[in-house]
């Protein structure tokens, strides 16, 4: 592989750390930032929610701008998207709808970047793609882990606006490197696309029917209807949903909540709660996706029990948290939480996957993240100001820790739904699911870049999904072969 792409890996990988950063430096200071910004907790709350509008946003027609448009000049314009909006945040407004605008933008910058990234590196990653995938999505976490870390120290010694602006600094030699060092021939995938097509020598016509197979054959409706009767798919997506709800506000809120209601110094807080929200989720994630290979597959029954054990005691974990007032024992409430809802997204991904025919897989995939963003990562933060302004911290805290019993109800129904399934395939087991291939799919079958360039959706946030293609079914059943 050329070293120009390896350099060009590394300025994505460092700029995906970096745009994470406010992620954890707002959730890290926001006693400091309601008092000097003079907000409510509600106020502020909804300052957490509107980043995750402008991706939802921009995320619904982000990928058909790469169709249309220069993907430098796109990429471009988020770098400075991004530094203009985290330089707008942490001034002094007489209006608290300036501070919304301010983070709404953030979000609205960021979406091209989420999208765009993962395709580049699918395109010219070479052998090295699947690991630099996994790294991409990795450090996400990691950039909210050290902004964090970051605002904790900075808002503990000098002023929490420090922390935005180290940012900014920090992303300042990104942003140049790019726009001036960065050659558009070796970030467009419009043109290595089209060589690797007239290398399979995909006549032009066959081509453009593949782009457009879905709409051709089916209406957006009747795709619509298809995709939400299957049962299985919707509850597992409402499941990781409300995983998202409760990790997002988790993350966002739980450090104030450890200050005010479990009386407990912010220095502490903040160096607890730092290594507890690296340390569980990923090595939840870890085990989760080695359990479930371990169980044969993210396809077999086993993995759906697997999952309603971690949910079972995710709910164990987080309902002692309401009515606890000792720090050491909430922080291992919430790691224990934590650590068990990531051990879920692995194999409940692959089964979300497995359960759906391979011509709506993309189309599920946009589904599936739009979803995640309006009913998970969006509501949260705001939700929970709401209810600790209108009651108060132990009402808000109560309803998103008893939140997780909602997702063990679903899950515990996605089970009796799998069973129906495979009951009735017993009875009828010549039945094959009608599915409609596109002319790449036979090669290309869930890649990422077709997602984007035929699709325009947004790429699986996921740093495991790279790993599931291999385990999904075609769906052409033979005999009474059983999947437990």
């Amino acid at each position: 592989m050329e070293i120009k792409y390896k350099w060009i890996y590394s300025l994505i990988l460092s700029t995906n750390v970096l745009i994470n950063l406010d992620h954890g430096i707002i959730p890290a200071a926001t006693k400091q930032i309601e008092t000097s910004l003079d907000l409510s907790a509600e106020e502020l709350g909804y300052l957490g929610s509107l980043v995750y509008a402008g991706i939802s946003l921009v995320g619904l027609f982000g990928g058909k701008l790469f169709i249309h448009f220069n993907a430098k000049l796109i990429v471009s314009i988020s770098y400075l998207g991004m530094l203009g909006s985290l330089l707008m945040f942490p001034q002094h407004y007489k209006s608290s709808w300036l501070f919304y605008l301010s983070r709404f933008l953030t979000g609205c910058a960021q979406a091209p970047m989420m999208i765009y990234f993962p395709v580049w590196v699918d395109n010219f990653g070479g052998e090295s793609k699947t690991i630099w995938i996994t790294i991409l999505q990795g450090v996400i976490p990691l950039g909210i882990f050290v902004g964090y870390v970051l605002s904790s120290v900075i808002s503990n010694i000098w002023n929490w606006q420090l922390a935005f602006y180290a940012q900014v600094a920090l992303l300042i030699p990104c942003a140049i490197s790019f726009i001036f060092f960065v050659r558009t021939k070796d970030f467009e995938i419009k043109k290595a696309r089209r060589s690797k097509l007239d290398k399979k020598s995909v006549n032009p016509d066959d081509l453009g029917s593949s782009m457009l197979s879905v709409g051709s054959h089916k209406s957006y409706w009747h795709m619509m209807g298809e995709l939400y009767s299957i049962k299985l798919w919707l509850c597992c997506t409402i499941v990781i949903s409300i995983l998202y709800f409760i990790v997002t506000g988790i993350q966002f809120w739980m450090t104030d909540y450890m200050i005010s209601e479990m009386h407990q110094n912010q220095k502490t807080v903040n160096i607890v709660f730092a290594v507890v929200s690296i340390t569980a989720p990923v090595f939840g994630c870890i085990t989760g996706g080695l359990i479930a290979q371990k169980l044969g597959g993210y396809e077999r029954t086993k993995s759906l029990y697997i999952c309603v054990i971690y949910c079972f005691i995710c709910c164990l974990s987080a309902a002692p948290v309401p009515f606890t007032d000792i720090f050491w024992f909430g922080a291992l409430c919430v790691w224990f939480l934590l650590f068990f809802g990531g051990a879920i997204v692995p194999p409940l991904i692959g089964i979300m996957l497995s359960s759906v025919p391979k011509h709506l897989k993309a189309f599920a995939n946009s589904n599936t993240t739009m979803f995640q963003n309006l009913f998970g990562f969006l509501p949260a933060p705001s939700i929970y100001g709401f209810l600790m302004e209108r009651y108060n911290a132990k009402v808000a805290i109560f309803a998103l820790m008893y939140y997780s019993f909602a997702g063990l109800l679903f899950m515990l129904i996605a089970v009796y739904f799998k069973k129906q399934e495979i009951n009735n395939r017993k009875k009828n087991p010549t039945a094959t699911i009608n599915r409609t291939e596109s002319v790449l799919e036979d090669q290309e079958n869930f890649n990422i870049t077709d997602r984007v360039l035929q699709y325009g959706d947004m790429p699986l946030s996921v740093s495991l999904a790279q790993h599931i293609d291999d385990q999904i079914p075609n769906y052409e059943y033979e005999g009474n072969r059983e999947q437990e």
